[in-house]
């Protein structure tokens, strides 16, 4: 556990999944919430957090400072703290923003501070959430792992040079729509074959959860189960010959590299 307060300027879902799941080891007055849009307090009612009346105060208060607005808000939000004359000193910064570097807050911030970068994903909400984090040199390697810890916390935590952040959104942080969608295109397609059970989207939901429960636990490649599930000239290598002659892996490949060109733009565009 970290000493110190926390303070998280912007306090939308993703924010709340991660104060969420710092409610065992630390409480509500070493949490300090900041957030233009002030409705978003109302989630937060129940237990005693600190508010600030802005982003400066909040940075003031704090000693880690998770920046969990969207990307295109960063510039704004940095240069508000820069120009108030708040003291960066011994504060590390966390971003949970796509595409935001460390050099960026760097530079915004007018001075070289302490910056971990984090790419979480959605399941973070359900507490199954994918983290990967990196920082740069002015981190403390202690407090680099306690957040690493905090994010674990909401699920899995991994690190990696900051070279790769960008890559690893194709990965773990946008990939869960890619999921979502696949599921969507089964159920749609359950749907017009006949099929009406209510439940029917949780079957399915159920069928992959033990689908990717059946992959990590039996330590079985994906092309040994697809084999195990796959008989020759059965009902599953129909099904995978259209997959084959779509292209299914070269379309999940090319999308792949379509999300990390686009983080790669966000990341000079800022």
């Amino acid at each position: 556990m970290l000493n110190g307060k926390f303070a998280f300027l912007g306090t939308g879902n993703m924010a709340g999944a991660i104060i969420k799941s710092m409610h065992g080891n630390y409480s509500p007055d070493k949490i300090v919430l900041f957030d233009k849009d002030t409705s978003k307090y109302d989630s937060y009612k129940d237990k005693p957090y600190i508010l600030a009346k802005s982003a400066p105060e909040a940075v003031s208060l704090a000693d880690y400072i998770f920046l969990s607005v969207k990307p295109q808000n960063f510039t704004e939000l940095l240069t508000e703290i820069k120009e108030s004359g708040v003291s960066l000193e011994n504060k590390t910064f966390i971003s949970i923003a796509a595409g935001i570097t460390t050099d960026f807050v760097c530079e915004k911030l007018g001075q070289e501070v302490a910056v971990i970068r984090t790419m979480p994903n959605t399941p973070l909400l359900v507490g199954k959430g994918v983290t990967a984090l990196s920082k740069n040199k002015n981190v403390n390697e202690k407090i680099f792992k306690n957040i690493c810890a905090v994010f674990a916390a909401s699920g899995t935590s991994f690190t990696l040079p900051e070279e790769k952040m960008n890559d690893i959104i194709s990965v773990t942080s946008s990939s869960p729509a890619y999921v979502f969608l696949f599921i969507k295109s089964i159920y749609d397609a359950a749907v017009e074959m006949g099929f009406e059970n209510k439940d029917l989207l949780e079957i399915i939901c159920k069928m992959v959860i033990g689908s990717t429960e059946l992959l990590l636990k039996t330590g079985k490649t994906p092309d040994e189960l697809i084999s195990m599930v796959k008989s020759p000239k059965g009902t599953t290598e129909q099904a995978l010959n259209v997959f084959a002659e779509n292209d299914f892996s070269e379309i999940v490949k090319k999308a792949m590299i379509k999300c990390s060109e686009r983080a790669e733009e966000l990341s000079k565009g800022m």
